[in-house]
């Protein structure tokens, strides 16, 4: 059912909502960034194993759940991408960051389709097991902090996680996390298949999310010293609106592809924006850990988002569904 979909795609977000703020406080106060990175790295190896191989329900639940704990690396490797450039360019270095992913993620959703057609829906997930094994490799000779700062200290932490500049973007983070995993990773290929999409189809409706986040990853990182980062999260959103009305009535799978890559562009505008501000006027002793509270909050919307949509989208149809998350 769609119910158990949302629930199987929620898993993603359920825990890293369980361990980004701890890995964050974590790595500030013992260090030893490369060692938290190599984990993760393993256990998205392991996670996408299980997933390829699995049988039934279950290890769906399993495998999600390992990779949605794995991405809890994403808080390193924002903070020590970030010590790569000055605290005044915290958004352009997310942005910078960002656009590599993204760039990557096209490369997978593009051959995805065709994995599927090679070797069944599994090869996709033990290509991308050795994937997480060839960064393993890659990250060990990076240059990255190894000293601690020691046990934190509760009440400063607490009140830089309650100023405006930190925790402003973390709540705005949760509505964009919330219809990205609703609609983007959750629904949307859902609604494509009812509309006759394939396994190829189907890939190249990733990618094009993904060329359109390559886009707005683009724009924000050659215009953020020029346009305010509010005024580049208020087009995210008005874009988001937008897209997700005009794909709630669609009726041909070629009009999908084009709502589909305003909220791509819509995302690229916001993410990399609202990362970047969290930290961008926070000391270089706790910026894992703010970085952590933002991950962790807006991990929120990875889960909920898949979860009450699954829920909705069964007692009402996909379509309403997606006109719900206007509101």
């Amino acid at each position: 059912s769609l119910t158990v979909v949302g629930g199987v795609l929620a898993m993603y977000g359920l825990w890293q909502i369980v361990i980004r703020l701890p890995l964050g406080i974590l790595i500030d106060a013992v260090g030893k960034q490369r060692l938290f990175l190599v984990g993760g790295f393993l256990v998205s190896a392991l996670g996408a194993i299980i997933l390829g191989s699995g049988n039934g329900i279950a290890p769906l639940y399993i495998g999600r759940a390992l990779t949605g704990l794995a991405q809890g690396i994403w808080v390193p490797l924002v903070v020590a991408f970030s010590s790569f450039f000055p605290p005044d360019q915290s958004v352009r270095a997310s942005a910078t960051l960002t656009l590599v992913m993204a760039s990557a993620q096209i490369s997978a959703s593009a051959l995805n389709g065709y994995l599927n057609e090679w070797g069944g829906y599994g090869l996709a997930f033990f290509v991308a097991a050795a994937a997480a094994v060839l960064a393993v490799v890659a990250v060990l000779p990076v240059p990255v902090n190894s000293q601690g700062g020691g046990a934190p200290k509760l009440r400063p932490l607490l009140k830089i996680f309650l100023h405006r500049s930190v925790l402003l973007p973390s709540i705005l983070a949760v509505i964009n996390q919330y219809v990205l995993f609703s609609i983007c990773f959750g629904f949307m290929p859902i609604l494509a298949k009812q509309l006759g999409a394939g396994n190829v189809a189907l890939g190249y409706l990733a990618t094009a999310y993904l060329l359109s986040f390559l886009i707005g990853n683009l724009t924000t990182t050659s215009t953020s010293s020029r346009i305010s980062s509010e005024s580049l999260v208020i087009v995210s959103y008005l874009l988001f609106a937008t897209a997700i009305t005009t794909a709630a009535i669609a009726k041909s799978l070629p009009l999908l592809f084009v709502f589909q890559g305003c909220l791509g562009i819509a995302h690229g505008l916001g993410y990399p924006v609202l990362l970047g501000m969290t930290i961008r006027d926070v000391p270089a002793g706790q910026r894992t850990a703010v970085m952590g509270l933002h991950q962790s909050v807006y991990a929120a919307g990875i889960f909920i988002g898949p979860w009450a949509s699954g829920a909705l989208a069964d007692a009402f149809g996909i379509r309403p569904m997606f006109l719900s998350l206007i509101h």
